[in-house]
């Protein structure tokens, strides 16, 4: 992610993208000169001044084309209109090609010293400067010289440019889906309170009907914590697990009051207490084992949950009748964590459902 906010940075600020694009020209300038002076070109023979003047004035072409080429008739291809893309594109071609021959012969045939230096070491590229700008031009066009040095200049700047390109496109994909997903999160933990809310507080006024006075006050902070806690507190992207861990133990102990015949064991364990993780990432597989829980003789509900080195492992078992299988495996709850676990934890994370026995299982493994 430090990869998608240097790129957020850099087209926040102008500045930053027009230095940056600055730079890279500069160094192009810099590679050109640098393999004139190295190579058997003639021009390293001409004064400096001169071969300076040429090269930086054939680099300012280059960067002109690359511009309208990118930012002109890249977006009509892109578009699927590719007749007019292509012919845009050769006229583009035909224009650098006119540009850059006159204004290499222009300063060539401006400097006496040139002119000498040139018929003396390439009398071969004397001559074919001096047969007329058209000749030149479509030389070097019939014979593809401009559209393959055009090529082999331009690949890298237009291969970052795509890259970039790509790259903040599958950002912004992944932030639409994250937004879409929270969308879904919200609306679940909007159909989430009411139900839950409901069980919760006829459980309480029966506690409180039959007396139970002290019970009944600790599930209604309970269910305070609980509240705020969905309400609130839960719209971090990450939340400390002994949050969570609260969290799930309150709504554990609030739906227990229901329950006649069920079990319930919870059972956690943590190496330490700085490991964060989705809020409310568990809750849809707990509320299914309470929902659809056979809550009669022998049934019961086992959870349990440790972190030791990064891993983080969560099971739980309940009993469920029989027309109840086709629910727990499917549903809102269980589908929006499927895609939380999928674009928080990508590639780190196993997840498997199992119904044998009449028992159904949850085993989530997330690499944090």
């Amino acid at each position: 992610m430090q990869t998608s906010k240097i790129i957020k940075k850099i087209y926040a600020k102008p500045t930053i993208r027009i230095s940056l694009h600055l730079l890279f020209w500069t160094v192009l300038f810099g590679v050109k000169l640098y393999l004139t002076n190295v190579s058997f070109n003639v021009y390293r023979s001409f004064p400096t001044t001169v071969y300076l003047f040429l090269t930086l004035v054939g680099t300012i072409v280059l960067a002109t084309f690359y511009y309208i080429a990118v930012y002109g008739i890249l977006p009509i291809l892109q578009k699927r209109r590719y007749t007019v893309g292509i012919t845009y594109l050769l006229i583009a071609l035909a224009c650098y090609t006119v540009l850059d021959s006159y204004l290499e012969v222009f300063i060539i045939g401006m400097c006496e010293a040139c002119k000498g230096i040139l018929r003396h070491e390439n009398a071969a590229y004397a001559s074919y400067l001096n047969r007329g700008l058209i000749n030149v031009v479509l030389t070097r066009l019939l014979g593809l010289g401009t559209p393959i040095l055009l090529l082999f200049a331009l690949c890298i700047p237009f291969s970052i440019k795509m890259a970039i390109q790509a790259f903040r496109s599958n950002i912004r994909a992944l932030e639409l889906a994250k937004d879409n997903l929270q969308l879904e999160f919200s609306f679940l933990k909007a159909q989430l309170n009411p139900h839950f809310l409901f069980n919760a507080m006829n459980n309480i006024y029966g506690l409180i009907l039959s007396g139970d006075k002290e019970k009944s006050a600790g599930l209604v902070s309970r269910l305070s914590e609980l509240l705020r806690y969905t309400l609130y507190d839960s719209n971090e992207d990450l939340m400390p697990i002994e949050r969570e861990l609260k969290l799930m133990n309150d709504y554990i102990e609030l739906e227990k009051v229901r329950l006649n015949d069920t079990k319930v064991n919870f059972k956690w364990q943590l190496d330490n207490n700085d490991y964060h993780i989705a809020p409310l990432l568990l809750m849809p597989l707990i509320d299914n084992a309470f929902k659809y829980n056979s809550d009669e003789e022998g049934s019961y509900i086992d959870i349990f949950l440790d972190v030791l080195q990064g891993k983080f492992r969560f099971t739980i078992e309940n009993g469920i009748v029989e027309e109840q299988k086709g629910y727990v495996v499917g549903g809102i709850g269980i589908n929006n964590l499927k895609k939380r676990l999928e674009l928080y934890y990508k590639d780190n994370h196993w997840y498997e459902t199992s119904v044998l026995d009449g028992v159904y299982s949850v085993d989530l493994t997330i690499q944090l």
